[in-house]
């Protein structure tokens, strides 16, 4: 197997896996063990251990009641507010439907010529029959 794993791609494996190469994908775990033995990579998998030990104690507190009840105070719209919103986005909808509505018309007339000649008739050209 060709050694591809340099020492910078050691070091972006352990940031984004962390410091257990078994955790690491599958592709990269035979070289990873073989750069593991050189000089200076334990300690690149030391710090990603320490980090991932760091990350695993990290708790986040639960909100407090304050925050919560500030939270479900500002959850909801009152009914004549969310009327409004409804209707005004009803109304924004159907000025922008008539205007499509508008240009597709618009846009798809034809403009026919009504003026007859002379020897025509409403079956055709009457000159143009007889022959």
């Amino acid at each position: 197997m060709t050694d591809r794993m340099t020492p910078a791609r050691f070091t972006e494996l352990a940031d984004a896996y962390g410091g257990v190469i078994a955790r690491w994908p599958e592709e990269h775990r035979v070289e990873a063990m073989a750069m593991a033995a050189k000089p200076g990579m334990q300690a690149i998998l030391a710090q990603a251990d320490w980090l991932d030990a760091q990350l695993d104690d990290w708790r986040v507190e639960a909100p407090s009641a304050a925050l919560r009840n500030r939270v479900a105070a500002t959850r909801w719209i009152p009914l004549s507010r969310r009327a409004r919103i409804w209707w005004s986005s009803l109304g924004i909808a159907t000025a922008l439907a008539g205007a499509i509505a508008g240009s597709v018309t618009a846009s798809a007339a034809v403009t026919f010529d009504h003026s007859l000649a002379d020897d025509a008739t409403a079956f055709g050209d009457a000159a143009q029959q007889e022959s």
